[in-house]
């Protein structure tokens, strides 16, 4: 669903543009007065409904046939925070923009709460955030934030009813805006008097926003004490508990370490406590964290869930504001095939209703309709022209895989020691003897370190915000996926399957879809150049569908061009429901899927012959499907 062009007051115009943004609030009397002329709720996009079971993450980097399903309630959960170069950058926009190489999120089947972090005030997560991470099952968080010498507080906690106030006014936000919570991060001095009434306030607001919004969340960040003192404590212990006790969860501060975490889990039991409710931060950044975060970051959330706790990830955008945008697309998949067997990924319910998919990532070169270049002009700021056609827009997210590209684990990483060569920027020696002595000083040769990382298909070599990518010779040929930009069938982009051995299949999708009748599919695919097919039928892709642990394999029952490039099959099944989506080749090939859609049969073929249904249709023998884990 998109954004109502009648936006609410919180939503400003850019002075002197035509684009319409979301802003946060920067003061208590900005948002006061935005709430004193009235909110208009934005017909977002409901919250989608997901199973009581998990899946691990490490399961599906063993590739296991069949996945074990885990009581959901039962496992550490998943936060991940936002924080992309202070927030409200491209995504600010509510029809969004053309810088198609902005950062996007993509990871949600392991997601549980999205966080959207910046260092304003009260921090509203913008409405592409909220439409992506909805229509994967994720709630979505906002910030609340004061930091420095900052009074905000002192008004705040003034009195009982200045406290309900405020809490009030952030329900209110939440449910205008559809989201389902907020972080609650108070980097400031508190007075002690006024610490009783910062505890009413978040016992209040929890109170509160559970009584208005359905599975929401109010987290407290590790930050002031009940004592009022800026004090990170990095574990749950007696100076942060009346917080914890009194909301969903902690999110405690990243420089934890092994110890702390068990006497956080201790602690948390004496309380009576769910340990789960300990949301372990991990910076990506480093900064003091365990392992130091970056391509490392694996190596603090093992400790993590060793101790059964949550992970909160702060700022992941790292791959993209690091590094650039040229490398994010492989930077991104790179660093989240690490966290993968430490995460579960969930599943989202379609009952009576369509499974269908273009891969589109909320952003593109060009956006393409039905295979075609087309020039939309709802999703851009007011800048551009029809000459250009990139877009970035996070409410045109498609439903993405539930898979992590494959072979990406790193199997051993070392580091190598780099000498720099002298300052080039050194005065010439024709200076005094002093400023002479000051140049010996800087052709010092400087000490950097080059992390060197290898997985079955590469060698990636990292120093600072450079990477090098060297294909090993040695690599072996397994089938694969990759995000391909270039060309879309609708939105922008598609997905690359690369077949190297056919006996073996692509797992892409783990739903729960029940349509109550025969289930139709289409797949949309652009045809690979090859010229060994022996006829028209060999070239097609085969549909896999999971059926209470069974695989299935079907066949095309028709097939119907759509233009040069696209080509549409037509799949007729006798299953009812389906919980796992999959593609297979006859043989090695590339090829390009640009739409997977599963729904009920269409009346065109109820009169369809149900025997040669049925002949398209047989068991997938899961032997073939051979894990790689060895």
């Amino acid at each position: 669903m998109e954004c109502n062009d009648s936006v609410s007051e919180i939503s400003r115009m850019a002075s002197g543009a035509k684009a319409r943004e979301l802003l946060p609030f920067n003061t208590l009397t900005e948002l006061y007065n935005a709430l004193d002329n009235g909110l208009t709720e934005l017909p977002l996009i409901y919250i989608a409904e997901s199973v009581d079971y998990v899946y691990r993450g490490s399961d599906i980097i063993a590739q296991k046939v069949p996945l074990e399903r885990v009581d959901r309630a039962d496992q550490p959960r998943t936060l991940v925070c936002h924080d992309m170069k202070g927030g409200y950058l491209e995504d600010r926009f509510l029809q969004g923009s053309t810088s198609h190489d902005s950062y996007v999120f993509y990871h949600w089947s392991i997601v549980d709460t999205f966080v959207y972090f910046s260092h304003h005030f009260v921090t509203i997560p913008p409405c592409g955030w909220i439409t992506a991470a909805h229509q994967h099952g994720v709630k979505v968080l906002g910030t609340v934030i004061t930091e420095g010498s900052n009074n905000t507080w002192d008004t705040i906690l003034a009195s009982q009813e200045n406290a309900r106030r405020f809490a009030d006014a952030l329900v209110l936000i939440a449910k205008s805006y559809q989201f389902e919570g907020w972080l609650l991060n108070v980097e400031n001095k508190i007075k002690q008097e006024d610490i009783d009434n910062l505890i009413y306030f978040v016992k209040y607001l929890t109170e509160s926003i559970h009584n208005e919004i359905e599975d929401s969340e109010i987290i407290w960040y590790d930050s002031v004490t009940n004592k009022g003192e800026l004090n990170w404590q990095n574990e749950l212990n007696d100076k942060n508990k009346e917080f914890f006790l009194n909301c969903d969860g902690i999110f405690l501060n990243y420089t934890w370490t092994e110890l702390r975490l068990s006497n956080s889990c201790l602690f948390a039991k004496e309380l009576g406590r769910d340990i789960k409710d300990i949301y372990v931060g991990l910076d990506v950044w480093g900064r003091g964290c365990p392992g130091g975060g970056g391509f490392n970051s694996a190596y603090a959330l093992n400790l993590i869930r060793e101790q059964g706790l949550s992970v909160a990830i702060f700022a992941p955008g790292w791959t993209h504001e690091y590094f650039g945008p040229s490398t994010f697309l492989i930077l991104e998949d790179l660093f989240w095939a690490q966290l993968f067997p430490y995460l579960y990924i969930h599943v989202p319910i379609f009952e009576d209703d369509t499974f269908k998919t273009s891969f589109c990532r909320g952003a593109g070169i060009c956006y393409y309709y039905n295979g075609e270049e087309h020039f939309e002009p709802y999703i851009i700021n007011g800048e551009s022209t029809p000459e250009n056609k990139a877009f970035y827009n996070l409410r045109m997210q498609q439903l993405q895989l539930a898979i992590p590209v494959p072979h990406l684990q790193f199997t051993q990483s070392k580091l190598r020691i780099l000498n720099d060569v002298e300052d080039k920027n050194i005065e010439n020696e024709k200076q005094s003897s002093n400023e002479h002595n000051k140049s010996k000083d800087a052709k010092k040769k400087e000490t950097r370190i080059e992390r060197i990382y290898e997985n079955k298909k590469s060698i990636i070599r990292v120093c600072d915000n450079i990477v090098q990518f060297e294909k090993k010779l040695s690599a072996v040929d397994v089938n694969t996926f990759e995000f391909c930009n270039q060309f879309s069938y609708n939105g922008g982009g598609c997905l690359k399957l690369i077949t190297k051995d056919h006996r073996l299949y692509h797992r892409l999708f783990l739903v729960h879809i029940d349509l109550k009748q025969d289930i139709q599919a289409t797949i949309v695919y652009a045809e690979p150049e090859m010229t060994s097919w022996r006829n028209e039928f060999n070239k097609d892709p085969i549909l896999i569908l999971g059926n209470n642990g069974n695989l299935k394999s079907v066949l095309p029952y028709d097939f119907v061009r759509v233009n040069a490039k696209w080509r549409k099959c037509i799949y007729l099944t006798n299953l009812r429901t389906v919980d796992e989506i999959g593609v297979s080749f006859r043989t090695e090939c590339d090829c390009y899927l640009g739409e997977i859609v599963l729904e009920k049969r269409s009346h065109r073929f109820d009169n369809s012959d149900s025997e040669y249904v049925a002949s398209r249709i047989s068991d997938y023998h899961v032997q073939q499907f051979v894990s790689d884990s060895s």
